[in-house]
């Protein structure tokens, strides 16, 4: 007689999350018993409501999925999941903070998944702060899930290096696939009893903050080696971007150029084969490649010059906390 699958809430919202579900769904050690996403949003031209892409796989599964705005004063949603009667919470890049009495419901362990490697990069965007940061590593996190942010016990870690030329696109991506089959992993050996959290070393936290379009601005007095790290952090969303007579464009793609003696912000060059050339700070220039004008596609730099070239001989960089 073989034993019952363990029963599974599954709690998360981005794409990222769907890869961890999609794998917990076809395992038939598991049984996924309910779905919690962050209600529908406005999204696109019209505002239109839209799923999140971990609802939609739900659905389109037959999963029963739930929206709480918040379990803040909720009594009624904390009685509900009580009566899934889970052996684990299961979250992954879920966008809502959970109150002890919900931590405290999974006979087994309420888990984390988390993409970085703990206590490195607490907080809502540790890819994009890696990428930021010039990491040459990063990997995924299973913890236990604590009142504290990211602050759980370690049951299991995976690493993966990160090219120079690689965005934000490929390493979530990859990493997605990775938190996947690590989570899986490490709930069936959690089970089992093989598994011995580690408690993180708090006193080496570092945290990060929620991307906005603050954060993407490019800012010219930054040596050309920033910038490329913040256009790759920022690609595809939500784009690096500059201001050109008062025109946002956003850029996807560079390449760190030769040393320059002009002000930073100069534009050097615009040539469809050799792309946008820009003076940055401390001597320094680049070469930006793929661009993108308000409301229009993402283009090479030879498709973008053959539409119209920048008009400023100088892109000046605003005070971002003036924004």
């Amino acid at each position: 007689m073989t034993n019952a699958p363990m029963r599974l809430v599954f709690m998360g919202c981005p794409q990222f999350a769907v890869p961890a579900l999609e794998q917990l769904t076809r395992d038939s050690a598991f049984d996924v018993v309910a779905v919690y996403c962050m209600p529908d949003r406005p999204k696109g031209r019209g505002k239109k409501p839209s799923p999140t892409p971990v609802k939609t796989f739900a659905e389109a599964h037959g999963l029963p999925v739930f929206t709480p705005a918040t379990f803040r004063n909720a009594p009624e949603e904390i009685e509900r999941l009580q009566g899934f009667a889970p052996d684990f919470l299961v979250v992954a890049a879920y966008g809502l903070i959970l109150p002890q009495a919900l931590l405290d419901l999974p006979k087994l362990a309420p888990i984390n998944l988390h993409a970085s490697i703990l206590p490195a990069y607490r907080g809502p965007s540790p890819i994009h702060q890696a990428i930021l940061d010039g990491l040459t590593e990063t990997g995924n996190t299973i913890m236990l899930m604590s009142r504290g942010m990211d602050e759980g016990d370690i049951l299991a870690v995976a690493s993966t290096p990160v090219s120079p030329d690689e965005d934000f696109a490929a390493v979530h991506d990859r990493l997605s696939i990775m938190g996947a089959d690590l989570l899986v992993d490490t709930l069936k050996k959690f089970a089992a009893g093989t598994i011995t959290p580690r408690p993180q070393n708090h006193a080496a936290a570092t945290y990060t903050k929620k991307i906005t379009p603050d954060v993407a601005r490019i800012d010219w007095n930054e040596p050309a080696a920033k910038i490329y790290n913040l256009i790759r952090a920022m690609s595809p969303a939500p784009g690096a971007w500059f201001e050109d007579a008062s025109e946002r464009i956003k850029v996807f793609k560079s390449v760190v150029g030769a040393t320059a003696t002009a002000s930073p912000g100069t534009v050097l060059e615009q040539q469809p084969g050799s792309g946008i050339h820009i003076a940055c700070g401390e001597g320094s220039s680049l070469h930006l490649l793929e661009l993108q004008r308000a409301g229009k596609s993402r283009l090479s730099c030879r498709e973008f010059l053959c539409g119209c070239a920048l008009k400023s001989t100088r892109l000046v960089s605003t005070d971002k906390n003036a924004i």
